[in-house]
């Protein structure tokens, strides 16, 4: 029986999976520009260990730079021969595939604690695995490129808290021997994988106390406490309580510094996330597609209890659901599990750390916890089987049919863009994203609508108003001087965020074509607004150096580029800009010298450039050989 009932449910995973298909086609966004095709160390050409260790270092997202995510983005690309956003979607719907089949050995695992019928073990989590498996909440996680940190992090964790159980279970059964040992060994490795896929993994030791205090509860390595002096186990309390209070106190520190940079204070943040993890909730128990999204970012930050009022009754509401879940601890473990693993997997992200106010694909592995909490109160003693069925078949088919729908959406980037907008309109990050859209399709009116619309929604946020001035300038309409005035405003009052980064990076590409010509100025204002804030950080100098040589102003940019690389010596690329401003003026001699110096830099630099350096060395080859036979050449014709 559990043979047939895991082939079937395998069966039904590959049907559910089916539904990624309308989305498989759809566009790199977002993150994925930034930490995938804009990174040049992932275009692998050769499996060797350096390009391998170069590739696995490359990342920037997280302080432990998460190489086994960023190794797998290079191998789908060595294998598709390029950026096929279809092959790096389809790695992430099989992950997504085993992720399901490991929930599934999980549940099995946890529910063989309760005197069930073990038909009904198997169909019940065959049931709650599979409504994991397709619920629309997770899209983001699939179809979302770069969140293959968040599924391959999964998978690895939920691969470390299987082979733990398996463990536990033969050290109760023969203590401890090779085998507990090798799975005890396997599932510290597992561990290590998933932190270095994404550092959410940090919460797995917490799933496993969890995991002790509910399945292994008489078993319980804390039982032997008891067994213990008054004394010994004060000095452990106090220990404990000590370290406890050291890494919280850390934690906050850390998590401090990076809210420079965010329109929230940390104390809002806290309040607000109460909310969003009541709106996480309703998407989960209640999924309208209009609610889903790739961008949260028109939840409105809370600034007191009051402000908004559902800020003190989600923290209610919150308080009420874990009082419960403990006071029920005993006539409904699964419940209280369910619950405690929902919230436990959402301390990193959803709580003091300064990241975005929400996003979906934080509910990966806490969806989990929460749709089993659910599941728990059927009745399985008293529905027949066939009644189980026909439930799970029912609510599989209501959340297929939102998912795929939503996959369809994500099919193109125009389909995407519109219907984001359309879903979330004061979203301004929605807007930009339409804006982008609607300038790829040439509808330049539309662009300039939404961007601006983008700036009206997000006023403190410069780099929507410099999107609608490039917009302006493709339209070959100049920007009103008011605009660029509320602009260097609002780059002098707040520290330039990602985005802000991002869309100078993007709108310096522009500015030597002729679209982007009535930017430039605004553009070195922009710049130079920043750099009197931060006069010693070397990429906003490099972008300068870009702003003059678009207007021609080769000397200077020449000596801007020459003052980036002083101030950050592992910084490669002014030292590019430097050798081609020589090359121009043919100093081919000068290149030389550089290439040198580059060739330096570049064995220690964060954003490494080989497959250039090398470039520019084969053209510099090139030019000499061709002087050697022209000199060769003209020495003949004097003969």
């Amino acid at each position: 029986m559990i043979i047939k009932s895991s082939l079937f449910l395998t069966a039904l995973t590959l049907v559910s999976l089916a539904l990624y298909y309308p989305g498989l086609d759809g566009p790199f966004v977002f993150d994925d520009l930034t930490s995938i095709t804009q990174n040049n160390l992932l275009q692998l050409t050769q499996l060797d260990s350096s390009s391998l260790f170069n590739v696995a270092t490359s990342g920037e997202a997280g302080p432990l730079k998460r190489p086994v995510a960023m190794l797998s983005f290079a191998l789908n690309y060595y294998f598709s021969n390029g950026y096929e956003a279809t092959s790096f979607k389809l790695t992430n719907v099989v992950i997504h595939g085993i992720n399901a089949g490991l929930v599934f050995i999980l549940l099995l695992q946890i529910l063989k604690l309760n005197p069930t019928h073990e038909r009904s073990k198997v169909l019940f989590c065959a049931g709650v695995s599979l409504i994991w498996c397709i619920h629309p909440i997770n899209l983001t996680s699939v179809l979302y490129i770069v969140q293959r940190m968040t599924s391959l992090s999964a998978l690895f964790s939920l691969g470390c808290i299987i082979l733990y159980i398996f463990a536990r279970k033969q050290c109760l059964n023969n203590r401890v021997n090779w085998l507990s040992l090798l799975l005890f060994t396997g599932s510290g490795l597992s561990l290590i994988l998933a932190l270095f896929s994404k550092e959410n993994a940090l919460l797995v030791p917490l799933f496993i106390l969890l995991i002790e205090w509910l399945l292994f509860a008489e078993q319980a390595p804390w039982q032997q406490f008891k067994q213990l002096t008054s004394k010994q186990r004060t000095l452990i309390w106090a220990t404990f309580s000590t370290f406890s209070i050291g890494a919280l106190i850390w934690a906050i520190g850390y998590a401090d510094t990076g809210f420079t940079s965010r329109p929230f204070s940390m104390h809002e943040r806290l309040l607000t996330e109460s909310r969003v993890i009541c709106f996480y909730l309703l998407l989960i128990f209640l999924p309208r597609i209009n609610e889903f999204g790739l961008f949260h970012d028109d939840i409105p930050v809370s600034t007191s209890f009051l402000e908004p009022w559902t800020t003190v009754t989600s923290i209610l509401f919150i308080t009420a659901l874990i009082a419960s879940a403990i006071y029920f601890r005993k006539k409904k473990p699964l419940f209280t599990f369910g619950v405690f693993w929902f919230f436990i997997g959402h301390l990193l992200e959803s709580t003091i750390f300064a990241l975005e106010i929400a996003h979906e694909h934080r509910n990966y592995l806490p969806s989990i916890g929460i749709i089993l909490a659910a599941a728990s109160f059927i009745p399985l003693k008293t529905i027949s089987p066939n009644k189980r069925l026909a439930f799970f078949a029912i609510i599989s088919l209501l959340l297929g049919s939102i998912t795929y729908l939503r996959a369809s959406q994500w099919s193109s980037y125009q389909s995407l863009a519109y219907h984001e907008a359309t879903h979330h309109p004061k979203s301004p990050a929605s807007q930009a994203l339409l804006s982008n859209a609607a300038l790829r399709a040439g509808k330049i009116s539309t662009a300039i609508a939404a961007s601006k619309q983008a700036m009206l929604l997000a006023p403190n946020e410069p780099a929507h108003a410099m999107n609608y001035q490039q917009n302006l300038s493709i339209a070959k309409k100049d920007a009103p001087r008011l605009i660029q005035e509320k602009t260097l405003l609002s780059l002098k009052a707040n520290k330039p965020t990602a985005f802000t980064k991002f869309t100078l990076d993007s709108i310096a590409s522009c500015l030597k074509t002729p679209a982007c010509k009535r930017v430039q100025h605004n553009y070195l204002e922009w710049i130079n607004i920043i750099i009197e804030n931060n006069p010693k950080i070397a990429y906003y100098h490099y972008l300068k150096g870009r702003a003059q040589l678009a207007l021609s102003n080769e000397l200077q940019a020449l000596n801007t580029f020459q003052h980036a690389y002083f101030l950050d010596k592992k910084f490669i690329h002014p030292l590019f800009e430097i050798a081609n401003i020589f090359l121009r003026n043919g100093q081919l001699s000068q290149v030389e010298k550089l290439i040198i110096t580059m060739d330096a830099t570049n064995k220690i630099a964060v954003y490494k450039r080989d497959k250039e350096l090398q470039q520019l060395k084969d053209l510099i080859h090139k030019i000499r050989k061709d002087q050697q036979v022209k000199l060769q050449n003209q020495t003949f014709q004097r003969l």
